[in-house]
């Protein structure tokens, strides 16, 4: 459900604000979308600091979690689907 500010515009509330923070935060909202999110993060504390927190996290997520696979990883894995295919 949303709300109406005092000039009549459509807000989300932190419920809705919560739910679509993904959405957001993978630009997968449309333009509007985007700017009701946004307004409303904008005037809310509390939605806010919970977007600050998922934006540390994916950046945390980034930073940690880039590790590479091992040249040998690749050819086991192309060595493997040979063998399928043959058998198949």
């Amino acid at each position: 459900m949303t709300q109406q500010n005092e000039t009549g515009d459509h807000m989300a509330d932190c419920g809705d604000v919560y739910e679509s923070l993904f959405e957001l935060l993978d630009g997968e909202a449309t333009p509007e979308r985007r700017a009701v999110l946004r307004a409303h993060i904008e005037a809310c504390p509390g939605c806010f600091t919970q977007l600050g927190i998922e934006e540390e996290i994916r950046e945390l997520m980034r930073r940690c979690c880039c590790a590479h696979a091992p040249v040998t990883l690749r050819e086991k894995i192309i060595l493997r689907l040979r063998v399928e295919r043959y058998r198949g």
